[in-house]
């Protein structure tokens, strides 16, 4: 085995559960945050320049965002059928329409994360998602807390 390969390995033991978690929240199906699970360690195989990667975890965390938000930009191109017609909630019971308008609320909320770029992107992730204190979103992207 190369040295690449146990390195995709160890990131796989320690980050592995975590990045699919990612993945399931960004695109809030889990066979769909399977095979991007694969397409991320294959496109972390194929990397060109891996000497320059200072943090596997954090370019894999990056990957995985870019591409899930691929995936949904790829998905809101074939819908046909929405909800934007609806402005406010009929009611807050669990009803089956309750439940498909937040469903498009939180999809139309990740269409609009999807339209970051960048770090803000990364950070809106971090925060709000994964739920990282700004302490531990300064550190993972190398900035101080107030930037």
């Amino acid at each position: 085995m190369s040295d690449r390969q146990a390195e995709l390995l160890e990131l796989l033991d320690h980050y592995g559960a975590g990045l699919y978690a990612l993945l399931a929240r960004l695109t809030l199906r889990e066979d769909v945050a399977q095979e991007l699970m694969q397409e991320l360690f294959l496109k972390l195989h194929g990397t060109k320049d891996q000497g320059r990667i200072e943090c596997w975890y954090a370019y894999a965390r990056r990957v995985a965002i870019n591409l899930a938000f691929d995936w949904r930009r790829r998905q809101s191109l074939r819908r046909t059928c929405s909800l934007d017609a609806l402005s406010e909630r009929a009611s807050e019971t669990d009803s089956p329409l309750g439940q498909l308008i937040a469903s498009e609320e939180l999809e139309q909320v990740l269409a609009a994360v999807g339209r970051l770029h960048g770090a803000s992107r990364e950070v809106f992730v971090l925060r709000h998602l994964q739920q990282c204190s700004y302490e531990d979103i300064a550190e993972q992207l190398g900035k101080n807390v107030h930037q």
